[in-house]
């Protein structure tokens, strides 16, 4: 498992939000693709004072990608220790790659796991195991009150996914067992340029009983940050918006609006300008700024054929 520059910007622009503190775990150890230099210079671009000095050059890493092997990679604990975070362990379903607590996230967790961490980094777990809803209920349950996880997973069986959970399964979820916010992303990714969509709970609230669903071609993937609160819970299973009775939908529309209300600002941008030419309605193009920004689906009729004509000339011939 791997993190890659999304990962990184996500971590640090949460830490500029509200500082990253306590007890940092990685479900399984992660290889991070970067250098020393490289890494220091994400951080900082973001509002970070960072000393190099922490950032520690990984040694023990088994499996790279092809490409990458004999470069000196920074370990995945010095994302944190740059930041001032001292605590940074890994979870794993063995010792494998030197991780200090082993567990399989398909089976519930023991008691002495509950409420044991303030941030969690899931770098492709979800879509590799074969119970991922008791995974991401684990995840829940590992967090303390206050705490928040950060995933990233594919979406597309380009690569090695074992499981494709969609953008809703995640969002529904931590909707359902109140949890204070939710941030999901569709990230796309195509000739070494990406376009990022955030799910719009707006939409959400006003699309009662519409599938949210999204199509894309590339090698797609999602981020999910999620901020665990007094109440929330972890075992509350969603229905899928369609299958949401009236009932079902005014117990989650007012749990929906607590991360309606979030300040929380974008953690995945994209890396070039819009290239998908038909972005599914209730997902909002961030662009390279971290700006949500309206597309073709989600503007007046009239406009939408402007808008067409515009991206069609834009077009490479």
């Amino acid at each position: 498992m791997g993190l890659g520059g999304e990962a990184i910007e996500a971590i640090a622009r949460e830490h500029a939000y509200r500082p990253i503190s306590g007890d940092v775990l990685f479900i399984g150890r992660q290889t991070t693709y970067f250098s020393v230099n490289e890494l220091a210079s994400i951080l900082n671009s973001h509002g970070h004072a960072v000393d190099p000095a922490a950032i520690e050059i990984d040694r023990t890493t088994i499996s790279r990608q092809r490409g990458h092997e004999g470069k000196e990679l920074v370990t995945d604990r010095s994302i944190f220790h740059a930041l001032g975070v001292d605590k940074v362990r890994a979870l794993d379903v063995s010792a494998y790659e030197g991780a200090e607590i082993i567990h399989d996230l398909n089976e519930p967790l023991p008691s002495h796991l509950h409420g044991s961490a303030d941030f969690i980094v899931d770098g492709s777990t979800l879509d590799n195991v074969f119970d991922p809803a008791t995974c991401l209920r684990n995840f829940a349950g590992l967090l303390k009150v206050g705490g928040r996880l950060l995933t990233i997973n594919a979406y597309t069986t380009r690569q090695t996914a074992y499981t494709l959970c969609s953008p809703p399964w995640y969002f529904d979820y931590f909707v359902e067992n109140g949890f204070i916010d939710c941030r999901v992303y569709v990230i796309v990714a195509r000739r070494g340029r990406s376009n990022a969509f955030w799910l719009d709970p707006g939409y959400i609230a006003r699309a009662r009983g519409g599938t949210i669903g999204f199509n894309a071609r590339g090698n797609v993937f999602i981020v999910a940050l999620a901020e665990k609160g007094p109440a929330s819970t972890t075992s509350a299973s969603p229905a899928q918006q369609h299958y949401r009775s009236a009932a079902g939908w005014e117990v989650y529309a007012e749990r929906l609006r607590t991360v309606q209300q979030s300040q929380r600002p974008h953690l995945a941008r994209s890396s070039a300008d819009l290239f998908i030419w038909n972005p599914t309605a209730g997902y909002v193009w961030v662009d390279r700024n971290f700006a949500a920004r309206r597309h073709w689906r989600q503007v007046p009729h009239r406009a939408y054929w402007k808008i067409r004509r515009t991206l069609r000339a834009m077009r490479p011939a």
